[in-house]
């Protein structure tokens, strides 16, 4: 009898434990559907007041359903608040809530729409990225980048094998790009925040070849950001530089000359009639005072215009 009663009392726990968890569960997804219901009136700071509490309880923690809609609670906060910044803290919890619950399952439909709320804030952020890029600021790199890793690292989770090396190399040649904007635009910045600006320049460039090594137009535009910081140089001597200070400012731009050539001959090689890199290299090579090879690309320039 004992037993029996030891078995009727297991048996009754149990049933006890289910029910008080399909309670538990059934009660979460109320709670949800409602936040959802006042998501779809564009009631979202109301939804949010009502699910966020629940949030708290082992309930709502387990069940898919509450994180997917409070994950589109927060992407529908951060696109009504107009957020910008990679630490945009609706956007941050959108993304940690659509991916928790994805990570807890979630119904095919949710699934979907989980995945393409996903892959919409991974784009916001590489639409961010590109927009700081083409109103380029002095200092704002770092945004940039940041703003670009959270881009990958989401888009990653969603397509693992994804290769980024032609976007990070795009991105980085925009940034050479802006960087040698800022060089021609705003010439009265000091001098060492002007040559600061300059190596952010080429050292984008250079990140921005190791992974298209044959981009035509990142070499030529190293190519050019070289050569006009050696046109700046000479255009800073005056009547009051020494002669030292002449001699020292010659072979700087002797140096950035020579540089500039190795990359301009590189675009060359790809598009040989390309008119840009011939007189990019005839202008070189005349700065080099190397008056043969420049007439032999004046030649070649005079023979393509005469043949249009």
């Amino acid at each position: 009898m004992s037993a029996m009663n030891t078995n009727i009392r297991f048996f009754l726990v149990t049933g006890l434990l289910v029910l008080s968890a399909i309670c538990s569960s059934i009660c979460a997804q109320g709670v949800a559907d409602r936040a959802a219901d006042l998501g779809r009136l564009g009631r979202w700071i109301a939804a949010k007041q009502l699910l966020a509490p629940a949030m708290e309880s082992a309930a709502h923690e387990s069940n898919g359903r509450s994180w997917f809609v409070m994950g589109f609670i927060h992407k529908e906060l951060h696109k009504e608040q107009g957020e910008f910044g990679a630490d945009s803290p609706e956007r941050l919890a959108a993304v940690f809530c659509l991916q928790r619950a994805i990570q807890l399952g979630l119904n095919a439909s949710d699934q979907r729409m989980a995945v393409e709320a996903l892959d919409f804030l991974a784009r916001s952020y590489f639409r961010e990225a590109i927009a700081m890029v083409e109103g380029f600021t002095w200092g704002s790199t770092a945004e940039i980048l940041s703003l670009y890793g959270r881009y990958e690292a989401l888009e990653a989770s969603l397509n693992p094998n994804k290769d980024f090396g032609m976007q990070r190399s795009d991105l980085n040649r925009y940034l050479g790009q802006a960087h040698a904007v800022l060089l021609e635009s705003q010439p009265t910045r000091s001098a060492d925040e002007l040559q600061a600006i300059f190596e952010a320049a080429i050292e984008h460039y250079r990140i921005a070849l190791e992974g298209k090594s044959n981009d035509y137009a990142t070499q030529y535009n190293l190519a050019i950001t070289l050569y006009n910081q050696g046109v700046r140089k000479l255009k800073s001597i005056g009547y009051e530089t020494s002669m030292f200070e002449l001699m020292e400012i010659q072979d700087m731009c002797i140096a950035l000359f020579e540089q500039s050539l190795i990359p301009m001959q590189a675009a060359h090689a790809q598009e040989p009639d390309r008119l840009e890199t011939l007189k990019g290299l005839m202008t070189l090579h005349y700065a080099l005072s190397q008056k043969e090879e420049s007439d032999r690309y004046r030649a070649q320039i005079e023979e393509i215009l005469g043949n249009r």
